[in-house]
């Protein structure tokens, strides 16, 4: 009875330590998608950028600011993760 209670327990530690694993696979790939996403709408608005003007698209926005050099753009997706970045004309 001892032994068959100590196996149960044992194989219960081993699929939480696999569903451990398997979150931490999930959030790393979530995070990966993410952030291909948010660089497909910096290369999307560095085509469409024209002046300062927020642009919309399916999956979030990019708020354009002119400067001497090009442009200063903060991404966002629509769940609320954004980046900066800074590209220059040319």
């Amino acid at each position: 009875m001892i032994q068959t209670l100590l196996i149960l327990i044992g194989i219960s530690a081993l699929v939480l330590v696999g569903c451990l694993q398997l979150d931490e696979s999930v959030k790393q790939l979530k995070l990966e998608q993410e952030g291909l996403q948010l660089e497909s709408l910096v290369r999307a608005a560095t085509k469409d950028c024209q002046t300062d003007e927020t642009l919309r698209y399916p999956i979030g926005t990019v708020t354009c600011t002119r400067t001497d050099k090009g442009f200063k753009m903060k991404a966002v997706l629509d769940n609320g993760q954004g980046i900066e970045a800074v590209v220059s004309d040319g």
